[in-house]
């Protein structure tokens, strides 16, 4: 396996894309290309534990199942100016890697057309964010290019930050302030954003007929990001009648990552069942994969009507 870290930006060593890369076996002619999973650990934007439960790990779990995987290291403020954090940065980051992987898709043998996303927490903000957005001009426009080259596959989005507006409301009805003061500020550059900023970086609210095919899974005891977020994506994925699955797990508050404790993950008695969401996954994306058209969206949704 070819473990490497590549600074993705030439005036930055912050920014930073970790491959997980299955090398071709010489007695095997003409290897297949294989799909690829970039991963997006949380961290409030403050920072981006790439060796944590959320970075590493999961890049090997898809690189066991054959996914030539990454692990993105994106602007956070711990490494980086109030400016470099602002977001869409993060966004252009994400969309930087993308562009790499498909610049060295032939040395690492992936497959361009399937390259997916997850993220956990802000680093599921992040891939919802791009999910629902990677056709935008803030894309083409940056890096001058057809919108075409930035679409993923499809999403992963685990316990995501997936409506800022519902995520607000809840931090100011939460007596023990779990996020704090300053939490805002690395995506917003301010502690008391706009309602206009709520909406423009709440993936749910930017939800379209272009948005990818998206995986959802949350504990409805997360006591950080509280579950409505994960309901009210998955809401406007059912309204525009965009393919996508939403799972919700009684126990595993925040964090659960591959479903062990965040504090203890060698404790086995604090094992959750929300473990499941890792071999759900695989489902979906082997749906996706296997697929040309990825779902037939008409005989999914039917003539049902979400109000």
């Amino acid at each position: 396996m070819l473990i490497k870290t590549i600074e993705l930006w030439e005036t930055r060593s912050d920014v930073t894309l970790t491959t997980f890369i299955a090398l071709p076996d010489e007695f095997i002619p003409n290897p297949v290309k294989r799909p690829a999973m970039i991963v997006c650990p949380g961290g409030a934007y403050q920072m981006c534990p790439r060796h944590g439960n959320e970075g590493d790990q999961v890049a090997m779990t898809y690189a066991a199942d054959g996914y030539q995987a990454f692990v993105l290291e994106y602007s956070v403020a711990r490494y980086a100016t109030k400016e470099q954090t602002l977001f869409p940065a993060q966004l252009l980051d994400l969309a930087k890697a993308i562009l790499t992987i498909r610049e060295n898709a032939d040395e690492w043998q992936v497959d361009v057309e399937r390259i997916s996303l997850i993220g956990f927490s802000a680093g599921g903000h992040l891939c919802g964010m791009y999910a629902t957005t990677w056709h935008k001009a803030l894309f083409s426009n940056h890096f001058n290019m057809p919108k075409e080259v930035f679409k993923p596959l499809s999403a992963i989005l685990i316990y995501p930050v997936a409506d800022y507006i519902i995520q607000e409301k809840m931090r100011e009805n939460d007596s023990k302030q779990i996020l704090g003061p300053g939490i805002n500020v690395p995506v917003f550059g301010a502690e008391e954003p706009t309602q206009e900023q709520l909406i423009e970086y709440s993936p749910s609210k930017q939800v379209s007929d272009q948005t990818v095919p998206i995986f959802i899974a949350a504990a409805i005891d997360d006591g950080m990001v509280t579950a409505l977020n994960s309901l009210e994506l998955a809401r406007e994925l059912q309204k525009h009648k965009r393919p996508y699955e939403l799972h919700m797990f009684e126990y595993g508050d925040h964090g659960f990552s591959l479903g062990r404790h965040l504090l203890e993950p060698f404790r086995h008695d604090m094992a959750h069942a929300c473990a499941k969401w890792v071999e759900m996954s695989k489902i979906f994306l082997m749906h996706q994969i296997a697929s040309e058209t990825t779902v037939n969206e008409r005989s999914l949704f039917g003539e049902i009507e979400f109000g």
